[in-house]
């Protein structure tokens, strides 16, 4: 519940999935409540069903859209200020986002993709209708069909502009902007990026958030790590976060310590199941405090550590899976975790990140903390309430695993 209608108003207080109230005012998809316990403040329509608070509404399965709430805003070639500006957009225009970092919202702006403060915006769910696109000839058809019938795999791009720059970095030179559907060729992955190879020849490196792609290249690199090494002599320590008493991050009913649980048991199945000795930090709803849970790691000695966790943001656009490390000898881990991760998920991929997290900190041996999704978004929420979400999971950390023990 928020002070003001809008999300860029301050947060009052959580209310419970299920809470029944009475409507006082409605303003810009907004209702004005007060709930059954005399609380009053807003919350978006999105989050209501008859009189009643639901944790989906009818956000699932669905796009949003931003608008903008000050008279004009700069839309900015990366999501910082000092970046290029490529345009203007009006009080009251709405835009597709496609995706969010860092207080920033990056939007389909016309025929290019840009970034706008969070706070210039309000955010609803929905998606904006585009206008129909230029159908290829069937000349251009079969050109391109034959320059991808060279490669393994093919990289599609989600967004009209989508930037294919030179570096796998931001902030990198734009090389070549996509058509809305433009097909690449898959070179491979570096990061959160695709490596593709445009038709007239150009290579960079494509967002993952920006495309799609068929490649199974980094299973197929699992399928030949497997041939050469094993995980029957390798110990790993998986810990589910949170439990007990500490829920973690919640949605409605949703709680994030069940989802790690319930992750981590289906990772051990797998690992098990290709001969590895499995040690959890907590096997039911126990809490557990962070020392602790290195401490396990430390005296069993084991090869490997996996923190288990699903994000949370004041944003609900935030989404995806992010795979932190704290030194330097868990860089080679996070990377082989995360490549598996972006391309078998059905979630976006953050990339890896160096974060200051006790359990990793205090870690002697390789240790990563992947968040898995976000708690705070419901099409996240949607797919890793679903028992399929945590077996591909499974099968990616196993993939990763082996990649990494190989070299």
């Amino acid at each position: 519940m928020r002070e003001g209608p809008g999300i860029t108003y301050n947060m009052k207080e959580q209310l419970k999935e299920g809470t029944h109230y009475q409507v006082l005012d409605e303003q810009n998809h907004w209702k004005k409540i007060i709930a059954n316990e005399g609380q009053v403040g807003w919350i978006p329509d999105w989050l209501t069903t008859d009189g009643v608070l639901s944790s989906n509404g009818n956000m699932q399965n669905s796009g949003f859209i931003a608008t903008v709430i000050n008279n004009q805003a700069s839309v900015h070639e990366e999501a910082q200020a000092s970046s290029k500006e490529i345009g203007k957009a009006s009080q009251g225009e709405k835009f597709n986002i496609i995706h969010q970092e860092g207080g920033w919202i990056n939007i389909q702006f016309r025929d290019d993709i840009g970034w706008l403060p969070q706070d210039k915006l309000e955010i609803t769910p929905g998606t904006i209708a585009e206008a129909p696109r230029r159908e290829q000839t069937q000349e251009e058809q079969e050109a391109s069909k034959k320059f991808l019938s060279q490669y393994d795999a093919i990289v599609t791009a989600t967004a009209a502009g989508a930037h294919i720059c030179k570096a796998p970095e931001k902030g990198s030179e734009i090389v070549y902007k996509a058509s809305k559907n433009e097909k690449f060729a898959y070179l491979g992955q570096k990061g959160a990026y695709y490596h593709v190879k445009v038709e007239n020849g150009q290579e960079g490196y494509l967002a993952n958030w920006l495309a799609d792609s068929n490649s199974q290249a980094m299973a197929k690199k699992a399928e030949k790590a497997a041939a050469h090494s094993t995980l029957s002599h390798k110990t790993i320590v998986l810990d589910p976060g949170h439990g007990g008493k500490d829920p973690g991050a919640t949605r409605g009913d949703y709680q994030e310590k069940d989802y790690t649980l319930q992750s981590a048991q289906a990772i051990k199945k797998a690992l098990e199941e290709k001969g590895a000795t499995v040690i959890m930090t907590r096997k039911d709803d126990t809490f557990i405090d962070l020392g602790p849970r290195a401490e396990i790691y430390n005296k069993a000695k084991a090869d490997a550590f996996i923190s288990l966790h699903y994000d949370a943001a004041e944003e609900t656009t935030a989404s995806g899976n992010t795979t932190y490390y704290y030194d330097k000898k868990s860089i080679p881990f996070a990377e082989a975790i995360q490549e598996q991760l972006m391309e078998q998920m059905n979630v976006p991929s953050n990339g890896i990140r160096h974060a200051v997290y006790q359990v990793l900190a205090d870690s002697h041996n390789p240790a990563i903390l992947i968040e898995l999704g976000y708690m705070s978004n419901p099409n996240d929420v949607d797919k890793f309430t679903k028992p399929q979400y945590h077996d591909k999971l499974a099968d990616a950390i196993v993939n990763g695993l082996l990649v990494y023990f190989q070299n």
